[in-house]
C-alpha cells in the first residue's frame, strides 16, 4: 500500500502518537507521545560549551586528511570521548598524503606585457611543479557535458608541452530528479534551484590530458563570483593525477579564453609535497546499553577544509556526553559512534565503507544509523548582482533516507526545534545519490538517516575557516534533534524503523 506525503502529514498532525499507516488504520509505535518526556534538554552540553569546541577546532586550520590539524582534531575527539566514559578504539591506515604549498599563474600574451593571473584555488592531488613552474602554450578545450565523477577530459588533438584552458560552469543539481520528498520542516521549505552547488561540480580526472602530453591545466569558473570561488577545495577525493592544475575566477577566465589559441604562453606553478605512508585513524567509540545484541550507529567523518566540514564529530561528542548521562537501563541498545577518516582522500582510504568491512558483526547488529555532517550552516549565495553574501536564512539540509520508518523518525524529531529548514528525501533510482557518509550504511541494509546541510562554501578552505557563516544556536538545535532521533530509534523495533507493520511496507 502506498501512502502519499499529504496523507502521512495529515495523519501525523491528527494524533499525538507517531504512527504507521496500514489498511486497518493507525498503528501507534512504542516511540509515541512519551518520546518528548525521554529527551532531557538539561543533559545536553550547553550552547556555549559546544561552540567552544567549534572555535577550538577552527583554530587548527584546514583538516585535510592526515595533516597535523586533522590528527590533532582526531586526538581531541578521542580523549574527550574516553573521558566521557566511552570505550574508544582506532582503525589505523596509511596513504600518500598530498599537500600544496604555493600556487601561481603567469600569462605572457604574444603582444603586451606578461601578467599574474589571480588564482582562486588549486585542483587537490593534481600534481606538483618546481618553484619556477612549467610553461607552455595556452590552448582551450571544452568540458564534457556529462555529470560523471569518474570521467576524464578528452582532448581532440596533440597537447604535448601545452597548458590546457577549460571553462567549468556550475549547474544547479537536479534535485527534483534525484529525490522524492517524504516531507519538509517547516512547511515552506523547498528543494533549491540556485547555482550554488560548487560541492557537486563534476570535474573530470586529468588522466587523458596527461596521456596527451599536457604539462599543466587551468580551470575557470564561469557563473559564480570570485568571492564564492575562492579557496574551493575541488574536486576532492581524486587520486594523484601527476598534472598540476589551478582554478581561476570568472573574469580572469574570460580574459584567458580570448588569449587561448593565440600563441599566449602560461606558466603554472603548484609547489606541493607527497608524504608516503602518512598515518590517519578512524575512531570507534561505544556506549553500552541495557542490551548489546542490537546497536544504533551514529557516524560522521573528521577531515575537511573548514569550520563546518567536518564538525560532525563535535555533534557526536555532545551526543555521547548526553547519552552517557541517561541511565543505562533507559538505553535499550548500545550506541556505536563511528568517526571516520578519508572522506577527502577516498581514492586511497575507505572511510565508512572500511568500517563496514572491518566490523561486519557490529553492522549486522545495527537496527538504525544516523549520519551527522556540516552543522550550524547559514546560507550564502551570489545575488543577482553576483555579490556573494549571506541571505539571512539557515542553509537547507537534506535528510536522506531510503526507509519509510526512519523518514518518519526524522520528521517527528524536528518538530518544535529551531532546525527549521530540512527536506527529508528518498533517493530516486538509478541516479539519486545518497551523499555523505550514510550511503554505504544504507546500502548495507541499515535504516540510515544521512543529515547533510549543503552550503555553497562547504568545501572552501579560507583562512578564517568560514566560522562567521555558522550559527551556534542552529548547531545546538540540530544536536537536540539528533538526540530525539536516537531516543526514538531506540524505542522502535527493527521492523518499525524500516517502515514495516506486519507485512505492510510503506513507500
Amino acid at each position: 500500500m502506498s501512502v502519499s506525503r499529504r496523507e502521512f502529514l495529515q495523519a501525523a498532525a491528527s494524533t499525538s502518537a507517531f504512527v504507521i499507516l496500514t489498511p486497518g488504520g493507525p498503528v501507534p509505535l512504542r516511540a509515541g507521545a512519551d518520546d518528548a518526556a525521554r529527551f532531557k534538554p538539561e543533559l545536553l552540553p550547553p550552547v556555549d560549551e559546544v561552540w567552544g569546541w567549534q572555535v577550538r577546532m577552527n583554530k587548527l586550520g584546514p583538516k585535510y586528511t592526515g595533516n597535523e590539524a586533522h590528527r590533532s582534531f582526531v586526538d581531541f575527539l578521542a580523549s574527550n570521548l574516553q573521558s566521557t566514559g566511552l570505550e574508544v578504539t582506532r582503525d589505523s591506515f596509511k596513504f600518500p598524503r598530498w599537500n600544496a604549498r604555493r600556487s601561481a599563474l603567469t600569462v605572457r600574451p604574444t603582444t603586451g606585457a606578461a601578467f599574474e593571473a589571480p588564482v582562486t584555488s588549486y585542483y587537490p592531488y593534481s600534481g606538483q611543479t618546481p618553484a619556477a613552474g612549467v610553461t607552455g602554450e595556452l590552448v582551450a578545450l571544452t568540458a564534457p557535458a556529462t555529470r560523471d565523477f569518474g570521467g576524464a577530459f578528452q582532448p581532440s588533438g596533440d597537447m604535448k608541452g601545452k597548458v590546457a584552458f577549460i571553462e567549468m560552469p556550475v549547474a544547479p543539481p537536479p534535485f527534483a530528479e534525484w529525490y522524492k520528498p517524504y516531507g519538509f520542516y517547516t512547511a515552506d521549505t523547498r528543494l533549491p534551484s540556485e547555482v550554488s552547488a560548487v560541492w557537486s561540480i563534476f570535474t573530470p580526472l586529468l588522466t587523458d590530458l596527461k596521456k596527451a602530453g599536457a604539462i599543466g591545466v587551468v580551470l575557470a569558473w564561469t557563473n559564480i563570483s570570485d568571492e564564492q570561488a575562492a579557496y574551493q577545495y575541488t574536486p576532492f577525493s581524486r587520486p594523484l593525477q601527476d598534472l598540476p592544475a589551478l582554478w581561476v575566477g570568472r573574469d580572469t577566465g574570460a580574459r584567458l579564453r580570448k588569449l587561448a589559441g593565440s600563441g599566449a604562453r602560461a606558466t603554472v606553478t603548484l609547489e606541493a609535497d607527497v608524504f608516503q605512508d602518512s598515518p590517519t585513524d578512524t575512531l570507534i567509540a561505544t556506549l553500552p546499553g541495557a542490551s548489546t545484541d542490537e546497536v544504533i550507529i551514529v557516524n560522521t567523518h573528521t577531515d575537511g577544509p573548514n569550520a563546518t566540514e567536518e564538525n560532525g564529530g563535535l555533534g557526536i561528542l555532545a551526543l555521547a556526553k548526553y547519552f552517557s548521562r541517561v541511565p543505562k537501563a533507559s538505553r535499550r541498545r548500545s550506541l556505536v559512534f563511528v568517526l571516520t577518516t578519508g572522506h577527502f582522500a577516498l581514492a586511497y582510504l575507505p572511510s565508512i565503507h572500511g568500517f563496514i568491512e572491518k566490523h561486519p558483526d557490529t553492522v549486522k547488529k545495527a537496527v538504525g544509523a544516523l549520519t551527522v555532517e556540516h552543522l550550524g550552516c547559514r546560507e550564502w549565495l551570489d545575488d543577482p548582482a553576483t555579490k556573494y553574501a549571506a541571505t539571512g536564512r539557515d542553509e537547507l539540509t537534506l535528510a536522506i533516507t531510503e526507509f519509510d520508518g526512519t523518514a518518519k523518525v526524522m520528521l517527528d524529531a524536528l518538530k518544535d526545534t529551531a532546525d527549521r529548514r530540512v527536506a527529508v528525501v528518498k533517493p530516486v533510482p538509478p541516479k539519486g545519490p545518497f551523499f555523505g557518509e550514510g550511503g554505504s550504511l544504507s546500502r548495507a541494509g541499515v535504516p540510515t538517516i544521512g543529515y547533510i546541510p549543503i552550503p555553497s562554501y562547504l568545501i572552501a578552505g579560507p583562512p578564517d575557516g568560514c566560522i562567521d557563516r555558522l550559527s551556534k544556536t542552529l548547531m545546538h538545535a540540530q544536536i537536540e534533534a539528533f538526540a530525539k532521533v536516537i531516543h526514538r530509534m531506540d524505542a522502535m523495533s527493527a521492523a518499525e524503523l524500516k517502515g514495516v507493520a506486519g507485512t505492510t511496507q510503506l513507500g
